[in-house]
């Protein structure tokens, strides 16, 4: 009896998944107005795996969780053989019930991208790791999380953007049951978080002139030269704010919406920016057990400083090297083979500036095909 009652107190789970890819901008070139790309895109076949898993030990008014995932992608094209990236990510949460409407928790995570050191080395990747504590706050219509730590960051190409943050965070939702037998669902969520960020690199100043020469004058109002850009003696510091609200149906159709905003003010020339991101999700089962669904979102950028246009990177909001900074449109199929937890997946994603007025042209489509396998708690 013993025996059974911790069985029951754990739960496990495990998902594989393997694929192939095809990739139309697999070295994410950009091409600028008027100026002269140093890349192109090139498009190359993927293969691509994934090993995810989770468990959870139970034991009286104690929760503790882990989960992980590694996964990797390889390149069939030699010239995009720099692409070809391993990354994995953990995240553990010890988390108590002090009484029925308070919990405390305390949580770290760690996610690490590599890529493969081939020429002509087009690296975007890093390693991000937090430890922080949460306060749950709970009610039968919903959650209130106050989360407050520390999060550092190692932009792997260039230690400039690597950076240490005090990072405090505030979450609620509430959900709402409606319909003859409670089955519609509303959620309604907001969130907000502030980092200080303290960085191990000086700041970029900007160093007017008067060069007699329109086009090698140093000056506001002027194209931003490289020559133009110094650096100072003070340390870079930033203040990054990220809010968010979204509401989410469920139904016989899922439909989220969503709207958030990211502030981030440095004291270093061309790293302020204020962005806005709308999102839109939908999700429906159709006949045959064939799950579908639809994510689109739309990202509009201003930066507070005028900037290179060459400039690629912006740690403001490092994202999980699979993802994009940028507006985009991902439609996600899946079939489950009866119930031996194989499925059967197909993906298609777009990502592009084509649909705002940036001077910086950037157009990515990726299909996917593979098969998945889930075993144990889901």
């Amino acid at each position: 009896m013993l025996a059974l009652a911790a069985l029951a107190a754990v739960r496990f789970g495990l998902t594989l998944s393997l694929g192939a890819e095809y990739d139309t901008n697999a070295n994410r070139a950009e091409v600028v107005a008027g100026a002269e790309s140093p890349d192109h895109a090139l498009d190359s076949f993927v293969i691509r795996s994934t090993i995810y898993a989770d468990f959870a030990w139970r034991s009286g008014n104690n929760v503790l969780s882990l989960a992980g995932n590694i996964g990797g992608k390889l390149y069939t094209d030699l010239n995009v053989f720099d692409q070809n990236v391993l990354a994995g990510q953990i995240a553990l949460q010890d988390r108590v019930r002090v009484t029925r409407f308070l919990h405390i928790a305390a949580l770290g995570d760690y996610y690490d991208a590599s890529q493969m050191d081939y020429p002509p080395y087009r690296h975007r990747d890093f390693r991000t790791g937090t430890a922080r504590a949460r306060l749950y706050f709970i009610d039968r219509l919903g959650e209130v999380w106050l989360t407050g730590g520390y999060r550092g960051l190692q932009y792997k190409p260039d230690p400039y953007f690597n950076f240490d943050a005090g990072q405090a965070n505030a979450f609620a939702i509430t959900r709402l049951h409606f319909g003859a037998n409670d089955d519609h669902e509303l959620d309604i969520a907001g969130s907000y978080q502030i980092e200080r960020r303290f960085f191990s690199g000086v700041v970029q100043e900007f160093q007017q002139d008067n060069n007699p020469d329109p086009l090698k004058l140093c000056a506001y109002g002027h194209e931003i030269l490289e020559r133009c850009l110094v650096a100072g003696a003070a340390l870079r510091r930033d203040w990054y704010h990220e809010a968010g609200f979204e509401v989410t149906y469920v139904g016989p159709l899922l439909v989220g919406a969503g709207y958030g905003v990211q502030l981030n003010t440095s004291n270093s020339f061309g790293q302020s920016l204020l962005r806005h991101v709308v999102t839109l999700k939908l999700g429906y089962r159709f006949p045959w057990n064939l799950y579908a669904t639809v994510k689109a979102q739309i990202w509009v950028t201003r930066y507070l400083d005028p900037v290179l246009l060459d400039r690629a990177i912006n740690t403001s909001n490092l994202v999980p090297i699979e993802d994009e900074n940028r507006p985009s449109v991902i439609v996600d199929l899946e079939r489950p083979i009866g119930r031996s937890g194989v499925a059967v997946n197909a993906r298609y994603s777009v990502y592009t500036n084509e649909i705002s007025p940036s001077p910086v042209s950037f157009l990515r489509q990726v299909v996917y095909f593979g098969l998945t396998y889930r075993v144990g708690a889901r």
